[in-house]
């Protein structure tokens, strides 16, 4: 959850501090509360430090007073507090007693008690409340030991216990050591230069070509050199992963929030999700057509209701769907007696939605499970089971332990993520499914939940095509999903073009200390989704239930002042749905409908009216009005939208 960020190189018109402060600021989006720099000052020859509680501003403060600075390696970090209190004192970097070695540390040393007892014999001096400190002295005492900075690093990871993604600056011989065990770490290495980060974001604007370390490995940087060995110190080979990100996309691009920006990329994230994955069969059409021929408008700003984009008014029974690097064969499908999805926050939501398309089009049955609640069931697992993992950052704890659980049992796993490289894609023996959403940096999600959807209903056509499962012309052809699919972004634009209705319902709700999200369906997950969205950037308490649900307990929480959101669709449980909405009228409280269709509901309180699609399409549709509400609901109250407190985007440790 922590973001650490640090380079080793020369930099003309900037100072190491410069680059990992620069850094940390990318990286502001994970969590913190907390953070600090320490640099090996070129001038005085040893290791200085600066590390302040709160906000970034406060540590970058410090450093104007403290420029120039003549500093060509440095290291830096952004603490969420587990152990200690949000203090200077306990915030990163820790120093060991000689001043010669200074780290950064994201994660738990579940043994560090007893470490730290053993270090305190030895006469080390701590003074933090943290578990982390235990590293720094660790390396010292084998540094006192004789050995040197590298060997003391590796002997140090092998002795810790826990998950820990650790950069540590040595400042004799101006090296940096760093290890991974759970966290993620990302190289980027330029010429000389060395970058190193929790993450691809602060990377991006330095080079495309990373490196991300594995489990039990070491990287060491030592004039111009670097060394990535495992914790046995076997050197391993490096292998460069591209990436298909530029800079331009962690930006705000005159966008109030990262979120706000992130909810109007989606039309275009939704396009580039599936253009190059859905075609036509050879001999359907002369030439295959391919989707990125649709031009979409990909800002705010801008917005046409005239665009024109390609439509196909046509159904093609020859629909091929290509998911790239996927190893899942017939065999495997037809041999399955279940598919797992696992996942956490808003990509368990996305798996129970994604639960539904598979049902409905392959009939297959779908089990969703929490990650955080798998590992510690007594779930029967078969090798024939398929398990498959969606993680937006592919490095949550949680979703990545129930994985190996799985694939410990030889389960077939595959991945639906965002991050290539990543550590869920690892573990994907039978293929990974990239999101292609792009840097996603409010922590709230919203482009990385509709892409997952998106990418989860190929899955389902992949799936229901690969096995022969899916009835393909009759099925196809009920439902125009071609037609459909490419319809889409551009229904999603007129979602958007609504920005300002939506603000104005929001103004009447904002005050509002609780809310009730009803959805039926395929649309209940969209509830849950939309109530976790207005819970985490608002603060508002609001709770997901399917609407057949209400009169089983939560009508009891329903008057004047209790908002009820429906999602309503004009299908068969339309009639219920507008039962359960009398019901909340007849008690007094306020009805929000978000509807595809004109529902003959007198009194109303505010009808959000939605273009229609297939079914299977409409978790896509009906979570933009629920963040563009819950976006607006937090900007009226004053909250920090994009880094809500208590929250980190990534949950790397259990």
């Amino acid at each position: 959850m922590c973001g650490i960020m640090g380079f080793s190189g020369n930099l003309k018109n900037e100072s190491s501090v410069g680059v990992v402060l620069n850094g940390l600021k990318s990286l502001e989006y994970r969590g913190y509360d907390s953070s600090g720099i320490a640099y090996y000052d070129n001038d005085d020859r040893l290791i200085k430090y600066i590390k302040k509680a709160g906000k970034l501003i406060n540590l970058s403060n410090e450093f104007s007073c403290a420029l120039p600075l003549n500093s060509d390696v440095a290291i830096g970090h952004i603490r969420w507090a587990t152990h200690g209190r949000p203090t200077d004192e306990n915030a990163h970097p820790h120093i060991d007693c000689s001043g010669n070695i200074a780290i950064v540390h994201n994660g738990i040393i579940e043994n560090y008690a007893a470490l730290k007892n053993k270090l305190i014999k030895k006469g080390h001096r701590f003074i933090t409340e943290t578990d982390s400190e235990v590293i720094a002295h660790l390396i010292e005492d084998y540094i006192n030991a004789g050995k040197s900075f590298y060997e003391a690093v590796r002997l140090t990871s092998a002795c810790l216990l826990g998950a820990f993604a650790i950069l540590a600056l040595d400042g004799t011989s101006k090296s940096i050591a760093a290890v991974k065990f759970g966290p993620p770490l990302v190289l980027a290495q330029k010429g000389n230069n060395l970058y190193v980060a929790s993450d691809i974001s602060p990377l991006i604007e330095y080079t495309n070509d990373v490196i991300y370390l594995k489990n039990s490995e070491i990287a060491h940087f030592h004039e111009g050199k670097l060394d990535i060995t495992t914790f046995k110190g076997k050197k391993v080979n490096k292998t460069i992963t591209k990436i298909d990100w530029d800079a331009s996309r962690a930006a705000k691009s005159g966008f109030s929030h990262f979120m706000q920006k992130e909810i109007f990329e989606q039309p275009a994230r939704i396009l580039d999700a599936f253009s190059s994955r859905v075609m036509l069969k050879e001999g359907i059409k002369d030439n295959v057509i391919s989707l990125n021929k649709i031009k979409m408008k990909r800002a705010k700003k801008g917005f046409n209701e005239n665009t024109k984009n390609n439509s196909f008014n046509d159904v093609f029974a020859g629909l091929d769907i290509s998911l790239e690097g996927l190893k899942l064969t017939k065999n495997d499908i037809v041999n399955s007696p279940k598919i797992v999805f696992i996942a956490c926050g808003s990509s368990y939501y996305a798996s129970l939605a994604i639960k539904y398309m598979m049902e409905t089009i392959c009939g297959l049955p779908v089990i969703v499970e929490y990650g955080s609640e798998f590992r510690y069931e007594n779930f029967p697992i078969s090798q024939n089971d398929i398990f498959v993992g969606i993680s937006q950052s592919g490095e949550t704890a949680d979703t990545n332990s129930a994985l190996e659980v799985a694939k410990a049992k030889r389960a077939k796993i595959l991945s639906i993520t965002n991050v290539p490289g990543s550590q869920i894609t690892g573990l994907s023996n039978k293929g990974v499914i990239y999101t292609h959403a792009g840097p996603e940096i409010g922590v709230a999600s919203t482009k990385a939940f509709t892409t997952q959807l998106l990418c989860g209903l190929l899955l389902a056509l992949y799936v229901g095509e690969k096995s022969g499962l899916m009835p393909r012309y009759q099925w196809l052809n009920s439902q125009n999903i071609f037609k459909n699919l490419v319809e889409l972004p551009k229904k999603m634009e007129k979602i958007l073009f609504m920005d300002e209705t939506l603000k104005d319902i929001a103004k009447k709700y904002y005050k509002s200390g609780n809310f009730l999200y009803m959805g039926r369906g395929i649309l209940y997950p969209i509830a849950l989704e939309g109530a976790l969205k207005l819970k985490e950037i608002s603060y508002i308490h609001a709770e997901g239930y399917p609407a057949g649900e209400m009169k089983h307990g939560p009508i009891a929480l329903v008057d004047e002042n209790m908002p009820v959101l429906f999602l309503l669709s004009n299908n068969m449980l339309a009639p219920k749905t507008i039962s359960n909405i009398e019901e909340i009228k007849a008690r007094g409280g306020k009805v929000i409908a978000v509807a595809d269709y004109e529902p003959e509901i007198d009194g109303l309180s505010d009808l959000i009216r939605i273009p229609e699609t297939i079914e299977v399409l409409s978790p896509v549709l009906y979570t933009v009005p629920l963040q563009l509400f819950a976006y607006h609901i937090a900007a009226l109250k004053g909250t920090d939208i994009d880094q809500p407190r208590n929250l980190a985007k990534s949950v790397t440790v259990e």
